[in-house]
């Protein structure tokens, strides 16, 4: 029972768990990045080719044209604008309310990867505590003659937290990207809301 649960095997344990955590979030991290890249990537093209031909068409009264190419498109901007031209007496109200639904689609996942960035670097530091505990209590057994196998017993400790910053530091950088994307994405979209509900009010 003692061997069970001596401090030595727990350690190893937690080591164990952190090494776990930061496999996971590397796997997440990396899944959440190359999803959202692509899906970011996919929608601005479709967004950029669409736009530009729905105000076309809104301009030139066709409206089910422009329906009818909406649908084929599939884009958080392309179900804000079937919303507004299915309603057109009420359109701007239509198209923040479907904005508001579509929101969700843009921000999936980013709150994820903040969090990985931020748990990242702690399950690192806490790997190496482990590790530092791990390699102080070798010398209180075998005492500071063991120069080389003390420095390799830091060294593992400090591994966990590499691993941690390793995955961190680019979860951060594509964090603050897609944070922006979203953002200009949401310009955008307000902005071409706005000149089609306007131009609908006027008709």
């Amino acid at each position: 029972m003692n061997g069970i649960f001596n401090a030595d095997t727990l350690i190893n344990a937690a080591m164990t768990l952190c090494w776990i955590g930061l496999l996971i979030s590397s796997v997440m991290a990396l899944t959440i990045i190359v999803d959202r890249f692509i899906y970011f990537t996919k929608i601005k093209s479709l967004d950029d080719s669409l736009s530009q031909k729905i105000v076309s068409l809104i301009k030139e009264n066709e409206i089910k044209t422009a329906i009818a190419l909406c649908e084929t498109s599939k884009s958080p901007l392309s179900n804000i604008i079937i919303a507004g031209l299915n309603n057109s007496k009420d359109s701007k109200e239509y198209m923040q309310s479907q904005a508001n639904k579509e929101l969700p689609k843009l921000e999936r996942f980013i709150a994820a990867l903040s969090t990985i960035s931020t748990v990242a670097p702690l399950l690192g530091l806490l790997g190496t505590i482990l590790g530092m505990i791990q390699s102080f209590a070798v010398i209180s057994t075998v005492g500071s003659g063991r120069p080389i196998a003390l420095a390799s017993g830091i060294a593992n400790a400090l591994l966990t937290t590499a691993a941690g910053l390793i995955i961190a530091i680019p979860s951060v950088v594509f964090y603050n990207y897609f944070v922006n994307t979203v953002n200009k994405k949401i310009l955008f979209m307000e902005n071409l809301s706005n000149e089609i509900s306007d131009f609908l009010d006027k008709n």
